[in-house]
């Protein structure tokens, strides 16, 4: 039998990406042959390397590319410039289908593939054209006038029609779309970012076990941008210390309103209730989860954050802990009807106080709600339990 390859495409550096990583790991158990393209920033890495089975093709771009990038669907010269890369990988793969993930370079892709006539899968990780809206560099100068979220929304909307099946994150994504493109609901599979086995370790960092020993420890993974909500804990804090006096704050992970948390954090005078340990190895993450009490995402609400699930859900979820979360509706949703933890208003201190305190009061409640996030996460959040697997792409290419 012909060995199924499949050729993954995708915009940023590599490693390392979970949802990505675990997809192709998941598809090499089942004997299929994957292909990674991504770029890189440095020289010494360009080539093509075996990164746990994955053949990665790494091309080379000079910083200034970065920069560029974000023009993709304003000027044509970014999709220009990667096309000779991207014609390459595709002849030297032998890809037999082609998987997207995001919408980044999906426009000189299909232009390419309109000799090769391949069949591609997008990968919607996110609802770019909306998530950008949000970026600080759309807010401000150059970046405002020439980033326009609308064409994107267009061009998104032509790839999706164009592509031999879409995938997204959540059932809310998948109405999302349905709702502005007319395309048969059986074209989208939803597909969330799933955490495997591989995630629980033997043995945990005894020392970062020592460090929080004697904390009760909130634990955020990720970016710390305005929109995912870490201001609300930080002046929710304040609220709590009274009744939680050993009360933690981690936060592993790092952006560019960094400074302003930390200003906020000397304002509210919650300095000594926060450790703020900044991006750490993706092998450092279990560790990090297996200290925590409890696991927060308090994203604010949009309409990207409304049809998402965050990693770190499923990360925190593997593991068995409890859940914190804002209402955004996706997570709001699947965290109720799982009963992984509990929710809070979005962007308000008071409720997340409230919710944070019926936690720390009630450890059965915890343990619960951690034993059912576990448990359901053997059970049926996993790629062997799901639709995603090597027949999707066999049956693709026999359309």
């Amino acid at each position: 039998m012909q060995k199924t390859i499949i050729g993954m495409i995708f915009h940023g550096e590599y490693p390392t990406h979970p949802r990505i990583e675990n997809q192709a790991l998941h598809l090499i158990s089942e004997g299929a042959e994957i292909h990674l393209f991504c770029v890189t920033y440095q020289k010494k890495k360009a080539g093509m390397v075996v990164h746990k089975g994955i053949n990665v093709h790494r091309t080379y771009l000079p910083n200034w590319m970065y920069k560029l990038s974000a023009l993709a669907y304003t000027f044509p010269l970014y999709h220009r410039l990667m096309s000779s890369h991207l014609k390459q990988f595709i002849q030297n793969s032998k890809a037999q289908t082609l998987h997207l993930h995001n919408m980044n370079l999906a426009q000189p892709v299909f232009d390419i593939n309109q000799s090769a006539k391949l069949p591609i899968v997008l990968d919607l990780h996110e609802n770019v054209p909306e998530i950008m809206k949000l970026y600080p560099h759309l807010q401000k100068g150059l970046g405002k006038f020439l980033i326009n979220p609308v064409v994107w929304k267009k061009k998104e909307q032509e790839f999706i029609k164009r592509s031999a099946a879409i995938i997204v994150v959540t059932n809310e994504a998948k109405e999302e779309v349905l709702s502005r493109v007319e395309i048969d609901d059986s074209k989208i599979l939803v597909l969330p970012n799933f955490t495997d086995d591989s995630f629980i370790k033997p043995e945990y960092d005894k020392s970062l076990a020592a460090r929080f020993k004697s904390k009760f420890n909130m634990l955020y993974i990720g970016d710390t941008g305005v929109r995912r909500g870490l201001e609300s804990v930080m002046k929710a804090i304040p609220l709590l210390i009274n009744d939680i006096s050993n009360l933690n704050l981690i936060i592993v992970g790092s952006s560019s309103n960094d400074e302003n948390l930390r200003v906020l954090m000397q304002k509210e005078g919650v300095e000594n209730f926060v450790s703020v340990e900044g991006w750490q190895s993706e092998n450092l993450l279990a560790d990090y989860v297996n200290v925590a009490h409890v696991g927060l995402c308090p994203i604010l609400r949009n309409l990207h954050h409304d049809t998402t699930y965050a990693n770190k859900l499923f990360q925190y979820a593997r593991l068995g802990k409890p859940i914190l979360a804002s209402n955004s509706t996706a997570q709001k949703n699947l965290i109720e009807s799982e009963s992984w933890g509990l929710i809070h208003e979005a962007n308000d201190p008071e409720d997340f106080a409230k919710q944070l305190k019926k936690l720390y009061l009630d450890e059965t409640l915890r343990t619960q709600l951690g034993q059912n996030a576990a448990k359901s996460i053997r059970k049926k959040f996993n790629y062997s339990s799901s639709e995603f697997g090597i027949e999707f792409y066999q049956e693709l290419n026999l359309r």
